[in-house]
């Protein structure tokens, strides 16, 4: 039927519907709301707009457990549709009149699960069949009786409100647990690693540990740790109060595994996680903060600079250390690597010294210069009262990066006279061209401009101590 503006009239676009995708054939309209809880509960949840319809099938039945429905919004008509027939012809059908009757704004599907159900229905001993009790149990009208006087061949039937958390449709798959893939090199699990040292952050107001953990102290005795090898670095820290692990352990040349001296170490100093003296172990109740002297236990990052390809001779850490595997390799392999490098010195920087990684870290005191040893002894002593810098320590603003020029300065030195002794040494490096050697000479002028102002900084040292 063709839209006309005579009988637009007729339609009703201002009227509201709402929709009830009823999960049923109904036979009988009347029946199918008293399943809805009545016109009332139908009124009330339509007029809440996140209440939910509820659904019983068994409306009689206070234990029926409903299906719910959810409201959405929805654009939709109701169409008032006008058929005639004929009684000579069955099967004949013909529109006569379509009517717009008004507009669904609102739908309700019940496309969620609806929970268990549970009969009251028991097998009675006396007749051995399945009887429902639910007349025994509910009781009718007014009931004066206790509800606990009830004949002894009742059984109580008290279900739960609900069976199932959940009424949405879960996409889980179960499958069994995956088993981690165990090479034939890592066929046992490592133990966890029980630490007990005490990791300190640097600040300028909290104290500092006095003593070890008994933990720490406990590990001593249950782990039986050598005392000999315990004197050892005791003695050591009581002539030295700040070490690196790595200076502790080539200076003083422990014969010493990784492992117990990670016991050790807790139970004698703590550890320092940043701040000037950061990556040290300090002896229990040293506090560094307030003795000047300590400035030359201070840490400094040394980075091997790169300049034309002078620095391809000094290895990356983390590339050397790749190249072995410490789970099957031969420990002798790995002492006979070390022997094979006499040159390199993990720990002090000698006049010598080509430093045996692109990256390392040196203390103070452990860098034999004269220079630098002569910058340490000239920082003036601060007044009484007086602080460290949080970031700097007792040191000057930049004296580490005149440091670092120094050292560099000496670390190029001695990799030229190691190429011109011995050049099978570097046979695998590839020959410095004429361009690099200009860009060689352009990056040593500021050296030699930071040579002038380390002149200059020792000479205003010497005003200041003067």
């Amino acid at each position: 039927m063709e839209y006309s503006a005579k009988n637009a009239y007729q339609h009703q676009f201002h009227r509201n519907y709402v929709c009830v995708v009823y999960p049923g054939i109904v036979k009988n309209p009347d029946r199918m709301i008293e399943t809805l809880g009545g016109i009332r509960e139908i009124s009330n949840t339509f007029g809440q707009e996140k209440r939910r319809l509820e659904l019983r099938f068994r409306p009689d039945c206070i234990y029926s457990k409903p299906a719910f429905g959810d409201g959405r919004p929805a654009t939709g008509l109701v169409l008032k549709v006008t058929v005639q027939r004929r009684k000579s012809q069955p099967d004949y059908r013909a529109v006569s009149s379509v009517q717009i009757d008004g507009c669904v704004r609102r739908i309700f599907n019940f496309d969620s699960l609806c929970d268990f159900q549970q009969l009251p229905a028991f097998r009675m001993p006396a007749s051995g069949k399945v009887e429902c009790v639910y007349n025994d149990i509910v009781p009718k009208g007014v009931n004066t009786k206790s509800p606990l006087e009830k004949p002894a061949t009742i059984p109580f039937f008290l279900p739960p409100v609900c069976f199932s958390r959940t009424d949405s449709i879960n996409t889980f798959v179960l499958r069994e647990p995956k088993t981690q893939k165990i090479s034939p090199i890592e066929n046992s699990y490592r133990r966890r690693r029980q630490k007990y040292g005490i990791y300190h952050p640097f600040t300028l107001t909290d104290p500092i540990p006095e003593t070890a953990p008994a933990q720490a102290q406990h590990m001593l005795t249950s782990k039986n740790i050598p005392p000999n090898d315990l004197e050892k670095v005791q003695g050591a820290f009581k002539a030295r109060p700040i070490w690196t692990k790595n200076a502790l352990v080539n200076i003083n040349k422990l014969v010493i595994n990784n492992q117990t001296l990670g016991l050790i170490l807790p139970s004698v100093a703590f550890y320092y996680t940043n701040g000037p003296w950061r990556g040290t172990w300090v002896r229990y109740g040293y506090d560094p903060r307030k003795h000047f002297e300590a400035r030359s236990y201070q840490l400094l990052d040394f980075r091997v600079r790169s300049i034309g390809s002078l620095h391809e001779c000094i290895k990356i850490k983390r590339l050397s250390l790749t190249k072995v595997n410490y789970r099957t390799a031969d420990p002798n392999s790995l002492v006979k690597d070390k022997e094979d490098e006499p040159n390199f010195i993990n720990s002090t920087f000698e006049e010598d010294t080509i430093p045996p990684y692109r990256v390392i870290f040196y203390q103070y005191c452990d860098i034999h210069l004269k220079k630098i040893q002569e910058m340490l002894k000239k920082v003036p002593s601060p007044k009484s009262g007086t602080v460290c810098d949080e970031r700097n320590g007792w040191l000057p603003y930049r004296f580490d990066d005149q440091c670092r020029n120094i050292m560099m300065e000496i670390v190029l030195n001695n990799i030229r006279r190691l190429r011109e002794e011995n050049p099978e040494a570097c046979s695998a490096m590839e020959s410095v061209e004429e361009d690099d050697d200009e860009g060689d000479e352009g990056e040593m002028s500021g050296f030699e401009d930071d040579e002038e102002e380390t002149e200059g900084m020792l000479d205003s040292l010497d005003d200041v101590t003067d």
